[in-house]
């Protein structure tokens, strides 16, 4: 068995902007002040963090972010960190994107290796060394990148009109070789 590579040392700062935004949309001010105390990162509360593509955060900064979220808001709720996924797309990048466009960028932006398998109405998403599952201080039993996944169902949404639902179908955080996203077609958006 070969050695995991190293984790990125660093993270753009529009994913950490983007990340921020999305938990103030989706837990308001005091929660995602709460998620940042209890990572550490007081310096950004209260703080407006401008996206650039081309300033970076540590790696360790936004492990820490990833891991209050986790810690704060537990397995119990997977469904807050999938919306703040869905959020989290919108601040992203601008509407209209393909899937193979926005996974491109992600993969300059955060790190690992992201690669669109199949992209029609039932697509798939893999991503080797993943750095959510990097950030994350212990191993899981089921998969656990819910801010991906409602990423790639609100991109897929917003690139095609369609309802989507994503399923991690498995994840580097419980021992497997990469984490698989599909992204399957629900029906049309109202």
């Amino acid at each position: 068995m070969s050695a995991s590579p190293e984790e990125p040392k660093e993270i753009r700062l529009i994913v950490f902007s983007a990340l921020l935004t999305a938990l103030h949309e989706v837990m308001g001010r005091d929660g995602k002040n709460s998620v940042l105390r209890f990572a550490g990162l007081e310096k950004y509360i209260n703080k407006d963090v401008p996206p650039s593509i081309d300033e970076s955060i540590s790696f360790e900064t936004f492990k820490s972010l990833i891991n209050s979220m986790d810690d704060l808001l537990g397995h119990g709720t997977d469904a807050i960190l999938y919306e703040s996924g869905r959020k989290f797309a919108i601040y992203l990048t601008p509407f209209g994107y393909s899937l193979k466009d926005v996974v491109e960028r992600l993969s300059k932006w955060v790190g690992g290796t992201w690669t669109v398998i199949k992209d029609n109405d039932e697509s798939i998403v893999r991503i080797v060394n993943n750095p959510i599952c990097k950030s994350l201080a212990q191993r899981r039993t089921k998969p656990s990148c819910h801010v991906i996944s409602g990423a790639l169902a609100k991109i897929k949404e917003e690139s095609t009109g369609a309802q989507y639902i994503v399923e991690e179908v498995s994840c580097e955080s419980k021992g497997d070789p990469y984490c698989e996203f599909h992204i399957i077609k629900k029906g049309d958006v109202n």
